[in-house]
């Protein structure tokens, strides 16, 4: 049996090297895998967009399909996930995958659509409530407590409302709208190599850059 002070000084150095390891972050695509490339499914045709542009390859698991690769221009670890439930039950697949990582609640991005921002723009926040997104309700619920914020990040994509670009046209009726295709010019935006596939992943580094001067004050 190892004397107590070299338990102590291992236990030591182990925990220094946990707190020190690569940084991690899971992606979660929010929509409905039957209907690829729908605005509503947008969350998750970026998810496939990461997994080509990382070599991130995507396979099967309980509930949907899952990967973990590294980017090599930050060295940050990704784990992308995308369920096959529909959007509004597809909780429980996330949640689970999700705890499989052990990671904590501010290392978890939800992708997903949003019908107040104009198509082609993003908006990233830490917290806040699912504002009637039913997908990201079902994640709310699933991880138990109040459904009006939790401490996870939210990667608002963009859809619009309406065919004027600029504008959200609110008698345009929201179902059928997301449930309508990505257009060409949101396809290549959100694709690999696009500008709005940088974007994602400038945010991203912004996630882990934050998360790592909160680490460091606690």
């Amino acid at each position: 049996m190892k004397p107590f002070t070299t338990l102590f000084y291992m236990a030591r150095r182990n925990a220094h090297s946990s707190s020190t390891s690569t940084p991690h972050i899971f992606i979660a695509g929010l929509g409905n895998a039957p209907y690829p490339k729908t605005r509503h499914s947008v969350g998750q045709y970026i998810v496939n967009s990461l997994s080509k542009q990382l070599s991130i390859p995507l396979r099967s698991v309980r509930g949907g399909q899952m990967g973990s690769g590294t980017d090599p221009s930050t060295g940050l670890k990704i784990t992308l996930f995308k369920s096959k439930q529909l959007m509004n039950i597809s909780g429980p697949t996330v949640v689970t995958n999700f705890r499989t990582t052990q990671l904590p609640l501010d290392k978890l991005v939800l992708l997903y659509d949003s019908l107040t921002h104009a198509p082609c723009k993003l908006s990233a926040r830490l917290g806040g409530s699912h504002q009637g997104h039913n997908g990201v309700k079902s994640v709310m619920q699933c991880l138990g407590g109040s459904t009006n914020s939790k401490p996870f990040w939210q990667f608002r994509v963009g859809v619009g409302r309406g065919e004027d670009k600029k504008n959200i046209d609110k008698s345009v009726d929201a179902a059928e709208w997301v449930l309508g295709p990505l257009s060409v010019e949101e396809q290549q935006y959100w694709g690999p190599g696009g500008e709005g596939l940088e974007a994602i992943l400038r945010e991203i580094s912004k996630v882990t850059a934050e998360a790592k001067v909160q680490d460091g004050s606690s």
